[in-house]
């Protein structure tokens, strides 16, 4: 018998290897989603099942919305475009995997400084909120098309097959994988990073 094999080797965690793969996967995964955010890789967001947005309050400009169909998709959804300011934002989507079902949230604008995005894009098929167009609101009545300078909104809840911005920031983002009860398996991560 050779002597390598007579004694059963013991595995060790190089726990500097283990952080360094599982940061690089947490950017990977921020990256991703700022590609997403920006329109970049807004096809990955044409799932079967939206994700939700919700915010405590969002503060608009230009805020147009009209009828339209989500791209890549015949779902017909509101098509909203704006510029926005966001408090207190939560990006969550239930997920099923082989390895059971994962709930994914994305948090973000929490503190004193909110999420803020330009050139926004929203398919939303439901929303709901506290809304108030300080300035006025306007309706096309041949087409069913909303408009208004200001948008106010408070307690926001989106239903969301599309999103894309042409710039976002996200202080204070943070992401975390829960396994939803009734999933066969029981490991989670989470990670957060300051803006």
């Amino acid at each position: 018998m050779y002597p390598e094999m007579a004694l059963p080797m013991e595995g060790r965690t190089n726990w500097k290897v283990f952080a360094g793969v599982m940061a690089g996967g947490v950017a990977g995964i921020g990256a991703l989603t700022g590609m997403l955010m920006n329109g970049v890789v807004s096809a990955a967001v044409n799932l079967p099942v939206p994700f939700t947005v919700q915010a405590s309050s969002i503060n608009g400009t230009g805020f147009n919305l009209a009828p339209g169909q989500v791209p890549n998709q015949q779902q017909g959804a509101a098509q909203i475009q704006m510029n926005g300011s966001l408090q207190n934002m939560t990006i969550s989507k239930t997920v099923n995997t082989p390895l059971g079902t994962f709930q994914i949230n994305i948090s973000a604008g929490s503190g004193s400084t909110p999420v803020q995005a330009t050139g926004m894009t929203v398919y939303a098929s439901s929303l709901g909120g506290d809304t108030s167009f300080p300035s006025g609101l306007t309706m096309d009545a041949s087409s069913g098309a909303l408009s208004g300078s200001q948008l106010q909104m408070n307690n926001a809840t989106l239903q969301v097959p599309y999103l894309s911005t042409q710039s976002i920031t996200l202080p204070g983002m943070s992401l975390s994988i829960q396994p939803v009860s009734g999933s066969s398996s029981s490991s989670s991560s989470s990670s957060s990073s300051g803006n």
